[in-house]
């Protein structure tokens, strides 16, 4: 064999082993360095300072300190109760993303291990709202379509995981449920008729688990409609099955609302004679639970933080609770205490701050984000509404008082008389503004 092509050989064999071994090195150089600063729990856990001070979701925020370990995973940081991302940290130094709507002041605290501690300064987080218009012009009479198309007069909503709004219409001689898409850019009916008879819908109930949409029929006592995806929607007729006792006992027709418990799988709806109810979706049978004073709420929902509380609006014709926010702990329906008015006892008006002290003008749909903040169609205000988890109740968007109709920032969109109301899965809020016939979507950071 030729002596030069050996030697090259060899050389450039040389070379490789010594790459492949510097490689190597640095390779456990790098595993080295991964966990040259753990958490040492017989040692305590220093917090020192972080910044920036302020910002909004998503901000980079440096926690300064000292023993956090190089455990992403084996460190959690909340600003107030919601989690932040923790992306890294060096032991020294955890780099973190603010989570969204934590709060407008927010408490900072590391848990590492068993130890838990807040920083001294208190992180300002900045919301940003902005809302834009879905579908509808203006026009009362319904039109399917596209987008661009569409006419919905709608008075209330729902929105499943996949992203569909279904909207229920009952006004200017149409009766209908609707599903509106944005991705598939589509307004389409899923039952649509010129009579109350067929469905008089009022608010839908949307199971997570399943997506059947569940409609309260405003014309029968007992009556009520499902959509199932399964199906394509197909609209199916049944009938809630009471014994004759709580039959009599319930002495209108219609239903208002509808909402899926959490907590014991059942469905809740209440009557406009205060009639509470819930009803096993598998056997029909349906029972009063409580009974509310006479008279139109216009929004049930259950709080994700705690799935047996069941959150109402009361209209202006509810003795005793006109323009309020109440619960009902569904745990112990008899307790004379199980039922709260929790808003201001002033009755209708304007304010923001602690829940107690504050003010609503005929309260219409609400419904919670999946961080446990309530949102709330402020229809005589002409603005949305949010109590957050620490039970402060702020306008997120809309001039109190002032209607219209204007997409933009939180210092520039007007609503006019907004009812209905819902909130998907990645928080997005979805409202049907009734005065301006359109839907539109809220965006919050």
């Amino acid at each position: 064999m030729n002596t030069k092509l050996i030697t090259n050989c060899l050389f450039f064999k040389k070379i490789y082993v010594g790459f492949f071994l510097l490689i190597l090195f640095s390779s456990c150089e790098g595993e080295k360095k991964e966990i040259s600063n753990p958490y040492d729990p017989s040692k305590p856990v220093i917090l020192e300072s972080f910044k920036p001070l302020q910002g909004g979701v998503r901000e980079k925020v440096i926690l300064k300190g000292e023993n956090f370990g190089d455990d992403p995973e084996n460190i959690k940081v909340y600003f107030n109760n919601a989690k932040a991302s923790v992306i890294s940290s060096s032991g020294d130094n955890i780099y973190v993303l603010v989570p969204r709507m934590p709060g407008d002041s927010c408490v900072v605290s590391v848990v590492v291990g068993n130890d838990s501690l807040t920083y001294n300064d208190k992180f300002t987080y900045h919301m940003s709202a902005s809302v834009s218009t879905i579908t509808g012009n203006g026009s009362k009479d319904f039109k399917a379509g596209t987008l661009a198309e569409g006419q919905v007069y709608a008075r209330y909503l729902a929105v499943d995981k996949e992203d569909n709004i279904f909207a229920a219409v009952r006004d200017n001689g149409t009766y209908a449920l609707v599903r509106i898409n944005e991705s598939e850019n589509i307004v389409s009916p899923l039952i649509l008729n010129t009579s109350n008879s067929e469905l008089n819908p009022n608010a839908p109930a949307i199971d997570i688990n399943t997506g059947v949409v569940t409609v309260p029929h405003d014309g029968g006592k007992q009556v009520f409609f499902t959509f199932d995806p399964r199906e394509v929607w197909a609209p199916r007729q049944h009938f809630m099955n009471f014994t004759p006792e709580d039959l009599n006992q319930v002495t209108v027709n219609w239903k208002y609302t509808m909402a899926f418990s959490p907590y014991d799988g059942h469905v809740y709806a209440r009557y406009g004679d205060g009639s509470v109810v819930k009803m096993n979706p598998e056997t029909l049978e349906t029972s009063i639970v409580y009974k509310t004073g006479y008279g139109a709420g216009y929004g049930l929902a259950f709080n994700p933080l705690k799935p047996y509380l069941l959150y109402f609006t009361f209209h202006s014709n509810v003795a005793g609770f006109g323009h309020s926010i109440c619960t009902l702990d569904i745990r112990d329906p008899e307790n004379p205490e199980s039922f709260k008015k929790i808003s201001s006892p002033l009755g209708a008006g304007h304010r923001d701050g602690p829940i107690e002290s504050a003010q609503f003008n005929l309260p219409k749909q609400l419904f919670f984000d999946p961080d446990g903040n309530l949102f709330i169609a402020d229809f005589g205000n002409h603005c949305i509404r949010m109590l957050n988890t620490d039970n402060m109740v702020e306008t997120i968007i809309g001039v109190p008082g002032v209607s219209g109709y204007k997409d933009g920032s939180s210092s520039e969109a007007l609503f006019n008389n907004p009812w209905g109301l819902t909130v998907g899965t990645d928080g997005t809020v979805y409202i049907s503004d009734y005065g301006n016939a359109r839907i539109r979507k809220l965006t919050i950071e």
